[in-house]
């Protein structure tokens, strides 16, 4: 397993960001890249930041460190994340397999029909 608690602690800078279709704000993590647009490294000591899809940044970034939970609350906050990704598994293959059984609840209906005519 990763070293989450060295990664969690290492300084980062964040910004806020706006969907300018819908004023929705969400803090992210500001990335860069030392290469430009078409792949091809920029100056040493320069940088590029990478946009973000459906969002622009709308404030200066900030260099924060976060405070990494215990390996317990992580471990159970990763436990309480997959139990709501399996329920919402087990939730769509239900609907699938509803719209299945109805579609072939439909095509038997439609045969039973057919040998009565």
């Amino acid at each position: 397993m990763k070293d989450i608690k060295a990664m969690v602690q290492q300084p980062r800078e964040i910004a806020l960001y706006c969907a300018m279709e819908s004023d929705f704000y969400i803090i992210l993590q500001v990335n860069y890249s030392r290469h430009d647009e078409h792949c091809r490294p920029l100056p040493e000591g320069q940088r590029r930041e990478f946009p973000i899809e459906g969002y622009t940044r709308v404030s200066e970034p900030l260099t924060v460190s976060f405070i990494a939970l215990d390996t317990n609350t992580l471990v159970r906050n990763a436990v309480e994340a997959l139990n709501e990704e399996e329920r919402k598994t087990i939730d769509e293959l239900n609907r699938k397999l509803a719209q299945i059984r109805d579609k072939k609840s439909q095509l038997l209906a439609l045969t039973h029909q057919t040998e009565q005519s």
